[in-house]
């Protein structure tokens, strides 16, 4: 049997619609991540968007390699069916995101997406979504649809365990933040020392990657000395195989399945 590689169950949203969205700011802000700043091209934005905070993520439509971009406007239900519906060789790209931050100021939204950049062999950038935000200048154009957020630990009044690797760290920075001061631990491994940033929490482990070990590798050993019992609530994302190790110890341990919030962000490119 295939091991599931997300959670079945999330927070979603009370109305969304494919909008779109433009480019406001592009900035590397560390060795791994560059932000970009989108900013919403409809005054009604606001009608079908509500910032819930935590995780929140999002469905970005990217140009496709032609340069196109004709998002699959409409309501959620039915997003896919109207994307596979186009022709072909106009579908834009579909890539998943979650928000760092969003702030509001009257009609206008502004909404900050961090972008992990990872170098193939030959320091080329990996990732269509990654070249994109690479190459973003203010003015370009990309549709995006609320999905709603994966953490849910809002009723949990045992341990909190949140652990990553840098693709959820943006997520992670918002799940600290929407937290206001409520006890957890935080995890997390990225691949350069720069690229730790700080978090609105007190219990923060930082490991910085081995480049000789597999992703998740390096931050497995203090994962490990966790205190992990039926009373915790254990949220984890990122890489599939350590997302599923993760996800394993924690049930190994005896956390209840509605108590383990885990997505799988990637998986490293295979070389042949």
């Amino acid at each position: 049997m295939t091991e599931s590689l997300m959670s079945d169950r999330w927070v979603t949203p009370r109305r969304a619609q494919v909008e779109t969205v433009s480019v406001l700011r592009s900035e590397p802000i560390s060795s791994g991540f560059r932000r970009i700043t989108v900013g919403n091209d409809d005054a009604g934005f606001g009608e079908h968007f509500s910032y819930l905070g935590f995780d929140q993520w999002l469905r970005l439509f990217l140009p496709n390699s032609a340069g196109i971009l004709e998002p699959p406007y409409g309501d959620l239900d039915g997003w896919y069916s109207r994307w596979l519906s186009g022709e072909e060789s106009r579908r834009c790209v579909i890539r998943n995101y979650t928000i760092r931050d969003a702030r509001q100021n009257g009609d206008r939204w502004e909404l900050d997406i961090d972008f992990v950049l990872h170098n193939g062999p030959g320091g080329e950038i990996e990732g269509v979504a990654a070249r994109w935000a690479q190459e973003a200048r203010p003015g370009d154009r990309i549709g995006v649809l609320d999905q709603g957020r994966f953490f849910d630990a809002d009723d949990h009044h045992g341990p909190i365990m949140i652990i990553a690797d840098e693709t959820g760290v943006p997520g992670v920075e918002g799940i600290a933040r929407s937290l206001a001061g409520r006890r957890a631990s935080y995890l997390l491994e990225v691949p350069h020392a720069d690229d730790r940033r700080d978090l609105a929490a007190d219990d923060v482990t930082w490991a910085v990657r081995d480049p000789h070990l597999m992703p998740g590798a390096t931050l497995l050993p203090a994962v490990r000395e966790l205190s992990i019992d039926n009373t915790s609530y254990v949220y984890v994302v990122g890489e599939a195989s350590f997302m599923l190790t993760v996800r394993n110890l924690a049930k190994a341990a005896g956390v209840p399945k509605d108590k383990i919030d885990f997505c799988a962000y990637w998986r490293p490119v295979r070389n042949s």
